[in-house]
């Protein structure tokens, strides 16, 4: 997992476990999608999770990056990313 901004305190670069953020907020208080938090809490960078899903690399990058929202995915791609990520469909919205 790459770092999210040069002066991050992580090596890894994950947000989800950093004390410096809140669930939701990364350290430079910018808010993080829940996709991209529960990809990062499951320790699984953009490429995995579209493989392990079968949800097409492009749309994890328009959700985290906020050109899409995951409420607007397909049922049968919000359920497979909620299921590759171990997390209730709801929590992804």
């Amino acid at each position: 997992m790459r770092r999210r901004y040069g002066d991050c305190q992580r090596d890894d670069g994950n947000c989800a476990v950093c004390s410096l953020v809140s669930r939701g907020l990364d350290c430079h208080n910018r808010p993080i999608v829940p996709l991209a938090w529960s990809r990062m809490a499951a320790e699984l960078d953009q490429p995995t999770l579209a493989e392990r899903s079968g949800v097409n690399l492009r749309t994890i990058q328009k959700v985290e990056s906020g050109e899409a929202e995951a409420g607007n995915l397909t049922a049968r791609n919000l359920l497979a990313l909620a299921d590759a990520l171990g997390v209730d469909p709801h929590a992804l919205i």
